[in-house]
């Protein structure tokens, strides 16, 4: 088990040129709170929980959605706001995909002035790869959870090896697969502690500002922000492990 230095990945400020990742992180703060703070659609999925509930104590599963079908819980609100919130991951990953760049540009002393270059030359099969997977994903995330907890370790590096190995997508995940051989679990703990110092965090503000108010759009959505520019510093700092320092 290899583990990053602790805590380093928290200092998402720590690059030659730190103006850069603060006005990263303004702008993601920024498109957070708007979409917190005036969600498109109808984020309220209530009716669809207590559905939910209702047809796991049914007695007969077919005679219920036959007098209850999920249309009638689900409403064209909540498919834009769905439709939306997954565009907003989508840009969350965008957004932590070129603080990787920077930060991997920083590593391997490569001019920051060049990031933009390597970031949207090769952004355009993650995206793709990402599109193609989307539906999949979804099924296998609903089906088989935990499998995750094995499959993002074991393809951590791969957005590396797109962007600057020069690799296919296809290609870099299976040879992602290969060199964290031996990194995964400390990804895993890595990940987690990230995961529980977020947690911690959102707590404790909840307990001091009102749910749903100014005050608590802004923070969140700086809270989620800064959380996606430490995940993608924790995923750069593994690729340089595991493509410089193991060779």
């Amino acid at each position: 088990m290899i583990l990053n230095k602790p805590f380093q990945s928290f200092q998402v400020d720590s690059l030659s040129k730190r103006r850069a990742a603060v006005l990263l992180l303004l702008f993601a703060w920024g498109v957070s709170f708007l979409f917190l703070k005036f969600p498109p659609g109808d984020p309220d999925f209530s009716q669809f929980f207590y559905w939910s509930d209702d047809l796991a104590k049914a007695k007969d599963y077919v005679a219920f959605y036959n007098a209850h079908p999920l249309r009638t819980v689900i409403t064209s609100d909540n498919l834009i706001y769905l439709g939306c919130f997954l565009l907003y991951i989508a840009f969350m990953h965008l957004v932590g995909l070129f603080y990787f760049t920077l930060y991997v540009c920083d590593l391997r002393k490569v001019p920051l002035s060049r990031a933009p270059k390597i970031y949207f030359t090769r952004i355009w099969w993650l995206i793709l790869y990402s599109v193609t997977l989307t539906i999949p994903g979804l099924i296998g995330f609903a089906v088989f959870p935990y499998l995750y907890l094995f499959a993002i370790p074991a393809f951590y590096v791969r957005s590396g090896l797109v962007l600057f190995e020069k690799m296919d997508v296809y290609k870099a995940t299976l040879i992602s697969a290969k060199k964290t051989r031996g990194h995964k679990f400390s990804i895993f703990l890595e990940l987690l502690v990230i995961s529980m110092v977020y947690t911690a965090i959102h707590f404790l503000i909840s307990q001091v500002l009102a749910a749903g108010s100014t005050g608590m759009f802004l923070v969140e959505a700086f809270l989620r922000s800064y959380i996606v520019l430490v995940i993608f510093r924790n995923m750069g700092s593994r690729f340089h492990m595991v493509t410089v320092i193991d060779h």
